[in-house]
């Protein structure tokens, strides 16, 4: 189910929601859905009634809530109406439902939930922490705050190395960045929070995998302003013919990504 409910102004959110971007937060699903599924089997506590995935994208998130929560409410929260259109026709499991809501934005459209969830999410809003605080005044008594996101991404190949000066001076021109798990480490706990649970997660995709992972975010940021004024088009084809490459396994591209889970408890 997918209805309307009032959003703020919204987020930049510099990996698009093009049909180029949904492509990319599949692969994004694929790579970390083992991590991500344990995290949650291991996080959910039985017998909650409502559970909220912030920035549900296309649905993949949502659909490991479901399956760790069964005969739980789930509800993903976006603000993207191409994205919540691909979840809402995603084949998720019963109980399930989708609204188009900035996540930044608080008070949150479901009352008191039981659990929120957010994976990738936080490295793109501009005061993360400050939103970490406002999610967690949301939840119920006893509630849940579950956050994915990434510590380090390690490779001592050089495409890598290529296409990570791309991502991340276009994110820091916007007060973002990919690697943030550290800094979240670092925030005193939420009020009203009584406990914490922090560790540490490594996940190796296939080169195929982070080919062609990078190679849809490269062509998604291809008309981004500061991507055409800081890098030569030149350079940036060939880098695209790299990561295309990578993708139909023409050579190993190894990645290594450190994941920060983190959970408080109200």
């Amino acid at each position: 189910m997918f209805q309307n409910t009032r959003q703020s102004d919204s987020a930049q959110y510099k990996f698009g929601d093009s049909d180029i971007a949904a492509e990319r937060l599949a692969t994004v699903a694929e790579v970390f859905e083992p991590s991500s599924a344990e995290f949650l089997r291991r996080s959910v506590p039985p017998g909650i009634r409502l559970a909220v995935d912030l920035g549900c994208g296309p649905g993949h998130s949502t659909r490991l809530i479901a399956a760790a929560a069964p005969g739980c409410r789930v509800v993903g929260l976006d603000s993207s109406d191409s994205f919540l259109a691909r979840a809402a026709g995603g084949g998720q499991a019963g109980g399930v439902e989708f609204l188009r809501h900035d996540v930044r934005a608080t008070p949150l459209p479901v009352q008191a939930p039981d659990l929120l969830y957010s994976r990738l999410l936080l490295a793109h809003l501009r005061d993360p922490q400050a939103v970490v605080v406002r999610w967690a005044a949301e939840l119920a008594p006893s509630g849940r705050l579950l956050l994915e996101e990434v510590e380090n991404i390690a490779s001592d190949h050089p495409v890598a190395a290529d296409y990570q000066s791309v991502v991340d001076g276009m994110l820091a021109r916007h007060g973002q960045r990919i690697q943030i798990g550290c800094a979240l480490s670092l925030m005193e706990d939420p009020p009203g929070t009584t406990g914490r649970e922090d560790r540490l997660v490594t996940v190796r995709p296939a080169s195929r995998q982070v080919g062609r992972m990078f190679a849809l975010n490269l062509r998604a940021w291809s008309a981004d302003p500061y991507v055409t004024a800081t890098f030569a088009a030149d350079w940036l084809n060939r880098l695209q013919q790299r990561l295309d490459e990578a993708a139909n396994g023409g050579y190993e591209l190894p990645v290594e990504w450190t994941m920060r889970q983190m959970l408080f408890t109200t």
